[in-house]
């Protein structure tokens, strides 16, 4: 995923202003959709971006749609730079008109613009809904990553004795106890091994999040999943396969499909639902049924880096 497209989206998303109060603001209409896009830009400004403009340019609930999270200011460049490069129209939804910015691939702004009587406006209700939208799109690319880089460090792990045991195993953790190498992931320490997941991974997350996904693994799998039904567990060793399933932390709002990802590297995925994170949590083992399906390895670069 182009890095630029990624910070970019966050970019116009936060917005980096100040926290300070302003005077409250009608949203302003303009003549020409270009007329929007240019005072959007002159709100942006060259070196720090003009709160009470944006107010005018966004609306007085921009707030509603745009988190105040501050980021660099170099990702707003990074925009405008494209933007003075090159920029147009083109058309949206519902005889919208989005902003492109750049020369060759293009970058499409997700704040649509929208005509009536008035003339053209920043239209806030339809730029949540695209945001969102590019939003779920972006994580589920790279949760599908996550899936994969947890597959490859699986195999990893099991390519040396951690506990020395006697026996080559799989990881029944993501994450590491301190001072031990019973997970994928571990803090860099004296021992000379390499942690299989890279520390990425083992960053707290709010409510156990990561991409906006939550993350659980099974211990053993259903006669839906390749191979059979099967325990993964030999005593207390998790020797004869692994599974990670991976859902929505809110579903609708940081990802849609459920997926899930198995000891032979196929991920399936599933539309769960409005109940998503009950029936996710209420699996007990993996077991992608004829319900679920299988996702193409995608050759999109992804950002994802576990």
């Amino acid at each position: 995923m182009n890095t630029i497209r990624k910070n970019v989206s966050k970019t116009l998303l936060s917005l980096a202003l100040c926290a300070c109060a302003i005077p409250a603001f009608a949203q302003q209409s303009y003549p020409t959709a270009q007329g929007a896009a240019d005072a959007l830009v002159d709100a942006l400004g060259t070196t720090k971006a003009d709160a009470a403009k944006l107010a005018v340019v966004l609306g007085n609930d921009w707030r509603d749609y745009v988190p105040e999270d501050s980021i660099e200011r170099k990702d707003v460049d990074a925009f405008l730079a494209r933007y003075m490069e090159s920029h147009g129209m083109t058309a949206g939804k519902d005889g919208r008109m989005m902003i492109t910015a750049g020369s060759g691939a293009l970058w499409t702004l997700p704040l649509p613009l929208a005509q009536d009587d008035k003339g053209w406006h920043f239209d806030m209700a339809a730029a949540r809904d695209e945001i969102r939208t590019r939003r779920i799109g972006r994580n589920e690319l790279d949760v599908e990553q996550v899936l994969r880089a947890y597959h490859d460090a699986q195999m990893d792990y099991a390519e040396v004795d951690r506990d020395d045991d006697g026996t080559l195993e799989y990881a029944q953790k993501l994450v590491s106890t301190d001072g031990k190498h019973d997970g994928l992931y571990w803090s860099e320490d004296d021992s000379g091994q390499i942690s299989p997941l890279g520390p990425r991974f083992g960053d707290d997350k709010p409510k156990g999040e990561y991409y906006g996904y939550r993350y659980h693994q099974f211990t053993s799998q259903g006669a839906s999943a390749p191979g059979g039904a099967r325990n993964f567990l030999i005593g207390d060793n998790m020797s004869r396969g692994f599974a990670l399933i991976a859902w929505p932390a809110e579903y609708g709002e940081t990802g849609v499909m459920t997926m899930m990802i198995g000891y032979d590297g196929q991920i399936f995925e599933r539309d769960l639902g409005p109940k998503t994170d009950e029936l996710a949590r209420a699996m007990a083992s993996y077991d992608p049924d004829s319900a679920w399906k299988e996702v193409p390895e995608t050759t999109t670069a992804s950002t994802a880096t576990p």
